[in-house]
């Protein structure tokens, strides 16, 4: 699946989220937005280069997965999905 055919109800069954009024309303305006931003700052590359990788997909939904399980800004320690980092980093242009 491309980048651009992601959908609320997409992220909602991955995260395996009850689709009510509220949760598609937070991940069509908060998490999915962020998420695809996120990567695309990461990678130093725009949404339209990034379609061409069907595995930015995956990361894009763990990051979102991840705002959707970590709501509250409660911080130990800083913890980075391994997945989301090997995938972001495999198309990473950004070196800065």
């Amino acid at each position: 699946m491309k980048l651009s055919q992601l959908t609320a109800n997409d992220v909602l069954s991955y995260i395996r989220a009850d689709e009510t009024a509220e949760n598609t309303a937070y991940i069509e305006n908060i998490a999915l937005p962020a998420a695809k931003s996120h990567v695309e700052h990461y990678t130093g590359r725009s949404l339209d280069d990034l379609e061409q990788y069907e595995d930015i997909t995956i990361a894009v939904l763990a990051i979102c997965a991840d705002m959707f399980d970590v709501r509250a800004y409660t911080m130990t320690g800083i913890q980075v999905n391994p997945t989301v980092v090997q995938i972001l980093g495999s198309h990473c242009t950004n070196f800065l």
